[in-house]
């Protein structure tokens, strides 16, 4: 008996296994099948979507002219709590009393008085983090109230008796009006390089107030290293051009068994700006003239009728020209110049200078080589090109007091090239010239890509500068007329400017929070930047 049940036991388990066994089946067919007709109905949609063409120039019209007006201004103006310019793109930087780095964290040493909103929006507010060399490249380290040692909340400034120094060995005092810079935005890391144009958002500011604003006595405070692979060849010239009159103190942050590094009064470099740094003609002029005199190179206006056109490239990095071979022939034939191709972005300070400061035309890819325009030929005409869907409006902010023409040329997919990639493609369809930059991924991924010129509008802004006598070639006797040349109108601001048939591009004040908060966005490498 007992064995008849055993057997009857063992066929029940069976049974149920067979029958768990053939459920398991039947629900992995009906996914397989659920997933087949959501691919077969999804595919012709992805191939309908994918097969309109994008949208790169059926909207409004955008103008290449600055918005910026002529760059006359006072220039930096002081306060006790801030430092701004008051010119194209306002911009401020905070000023604190009382500030230790560590690295743990950056201690204001007592309340700091509020700000306007307008202050804060230029950038004059406190950051909630200072980029930092630490036991990483560029360690996030928060700013916070607290107490800093050898500080006189009373008196509001360091102890200076020495009955009041207990805690002086706790904190290394820099005492009067100093300048300070961190790391931020400086990419470090194998797949990037230096980045002279967000060195020069903190350099820049440095030599003009300790020069022209009234600061002659202070330093710059830098903590970074001046190893290749953090700071640029160009900032490093820069820093020799000044050296005589601004000293540069580069700094380590100090390890937790040190003294706090700590400052009576910061001016404090860090964070994005929008460019705006360069407050006036003037002050443009002097830093030229500086900066030409030691690379023994003459300042000079451009040339009527154009003798040197040059267009940029860049080596071993993202945003080079890719179609180069016909936009130099367009030059050529349009300009009647051969025009000089030049590496850009790679080399010391005066090398990169010089690539710019002899030239009457510049064709340029968008990239922070584009900082040596500071130093161009007054009145020259500098095009600059973007990839695809990748556009910001920064060059206009640094470049409206060096009196130089700027125009614009977007990028373009060419036919000859074949299909689209699927993924920009997808972006442009998704987000366009006016979306991609807020969207980080769609940023990221055409920044990266090289610049195919649309060869019409070269040819169409060409034409409006030539007939505007913006540009005079030999043959053009109506603009190098006595008459034209004497009335000087084609040294002017253009403000009209030229009207491409297409796209309408963001403005960077229109930014998303991300924009402001986080790192912005490191070039590939090296060599050009």
């Amino acid at each position: 008996m007992g064995m008849f049940e055993r057997a009857r036991s063992s066929r029940k388990v069976l049974e149920r296994s067979s029958t768990r066994t053939t459920r398991k089946v039947f629900r992995s067919h009906r996914f397989l099948l659920l997933v087949s007709f959501v691919f077969i109905l999804t595919v012709p949609l992805l191939q309908w979507f994918l097969s309109f063409p994008p949208p790169l120039f059926n909207v409004k019209p955008s103008s290449s002219s600055s918005t910026c007006s002529d760059g006359q201004f006072n220039g930096y103006v002081v306060n006790k709590h801030s430092v701004c310019t008051d010119s194209c793109g306002k911009i401020c930087f905070p000023r604190v009393h009382g500030m230790c780095v560590s690295r743990k964290q950056v201690t204001i040493c007592e309340d700091q008085q509020p700000l306007s909103q307008e202050i804060v929006d230029a950038g004059g507010g406190l950051p909630d983090v200072l980029r930092l060399i630490t036991h990483v490249p560029r360690a996030r380290v928060p700013v916070k109230r607290g107490n800093c040692p050898g500080w006189d909340s009373r008196s509001h400034k360091p102890y200076t008796s020495p009955g009041d120094e207990g805690q002086k060995e706790q904190a290394k005092w820099f005492r009067g009006v100093h300048m300070v810079a961190d790391v931020k935005l400086m990419p470090n890391g194998p797949n990037v390089g230096p980045n002279p144009h967000h060195e020069a958002e903190k350099l820049i500011p440095a030599i003009l107030l300790s020069h022209l604003y009234g600061l002659e006595n202070s330093t710059l405070h830098w903590f970074t290293s001046t190893d290749p692979s953090t700071i640029s060849e160009w900032s490093l010239g820069l820093i020799k051009v000044f050296q005589q009159t601004l000293r540069v103190n580069f700094l380590n942050v100090p390890n937790d068994h040190e003294p706090q590094v700590c400052f009576e009064d910061a001016i404090l470099f860090s964070g994005l700006t929008n460019a705006g740094y360069i407050p006036n003609v003037g002050a443009n002029n002097w830093l030229r003239k500086r900066v030409l005199g030691y690379c023994n190179i003459p300042v000079l206006d451009a040339s009527r009728p154009v003798k040197n056109v040059v267009a940029l490239k860049r080596i071993n990095s993202s945003r080079s020209i890719a179609n180069m071979g016909e936009v130099l022939t367009v030059l050529e034939r349009e300009l009647m110049v051969v025009p000089n191709v030049m590496t850009s972005g790679s080399g010391h300070l005066c090398e990169q200078v010089k690539a710019v400061a002899n030239a009457d035309v510049v064709i340029t890819p968008h990239g922070s080589h584009n900082i040596n325009f500071l130093f161009a030929r007054p009145y020259a005409i500098v095009l600059e090109a973007f990839p695809l869907l990748y556009y910001i409006n920064w060059f206009g902010n640094y470049l409206h007091a060096a009196n130089i023409h700027h125009y614009e040329l977007h990028g373009t997919w060419p036919a000859n090239k074949g299909g689209m990639p699927s993924r920009m493609r997808m972006y442009s369809l998704l987000y366009g010239w006016k979306r991609c930059f807020f969207v980080r991924k769609c940023m990221n991924y055409t920044k990266g890509q090289n610049v195919f010129i649309d060869i019409d509008d070269l040819e169409g802004l060409l034409e409006y500068l030539m007939t505007s006598c913006r540009v005079a070639v030999k043959n053009s006797s109506r603009c190098l007329s006595n008459a034209e040349q004497e009335s000087g109108s084609w040294k002017n601001k253009d403000k009209l400017g030229y009207r491409s048939n297409h796209r309408v591009v963001p403005k960077w004040r229109e930014q998303h929070a991300w924009a402001l908060t986080q790192e912005v966005f490191p070039e590939k490498k090296q060599g050009a930047l």
